[in-house]
């Protein structure tokens, strides 16, 4: 698959940005159906520039995306539960300090997770972050780790790509998930 630099500029884009895009670019057009029993197959159509099928497989490529959910899983974790939507520190050192709070912060909420799920014999991404935060902003130095929320097992769930923050660009969540699930189902059709 080939494509083309579009003839006109697309008015949200600089010139200076427009100008440095290729002629053309080749892409690979993988697609791949998605079963799931009680469900209808959908067909998934991926676009990328790995164009080695040798070095790329297509199932491998597939699986990847869909694992891209757990990476927006811990951007959510991060800019909602731990608060980091917009730094405070105005200058590159502060923002640099910022950043390494926030990851230390992550990655202690993470190994609280670890050792909650060994102990409650579940899979780490199954012990709700939350609870984990929750249990660490109220413990004492040497508290013993409760037993902390089991998140149940829920694949291939898919939300609407709305949000419920009103500080954000993107579209707003002015009608139950409910509701728009139905309607996003009803559109693929």
């Amino acid at each position: 698959m080939r494509w083309f630099k579009p003839k006109q500029k697309p008015k949200w884009m600089s010139q200076e940005h427009y100008e440095a895009l290729p002629q053309s670019l080749v892409l690979r057009e993988l697609r791949y159906h998605v079963r799931r029993r009680g469900f209808r197959t959908r067909t998934i159509t991926l676009v990328t520039t790995l164009l080695d099928h040798r070095k790329y497989p297509a199932d491998q490529v597939a699986q990847l995306y869909g694992l891209r959910w757990r990476v927006e899983t811990h951007f959510a974790q991060l800019k909602t539960t731990l608060s980091m939507r917009r730094l405070k520190c105005q200058s590159v050192d502060g923002i640099q300090k910022e950043l390494a709070a926030y990851c230390l912060v992550y990655n202690l909420v993470h190994m609280i997770m670890l050792q909650a799920a060994w102990r409650q014999n579940v899979a780490p991404d199954r012990i709700s972050f939350l609870d984990a935060v929750r249990w660490l902003l109220s413990a004492a130095p040497g508290d013993a780790l409760p037993t902390l929320i089991v998140n149940p097992h829920r694949p291939g769930r898919h939300q609407p790509r709305v949000i419920k923050d009103l500080q954000d660009t993107y579209r707003k969540m002015t009608r139950s998930r409910a509701y728009l699930r139905r309607l996003r189902q009803l559109t693929r059709r």
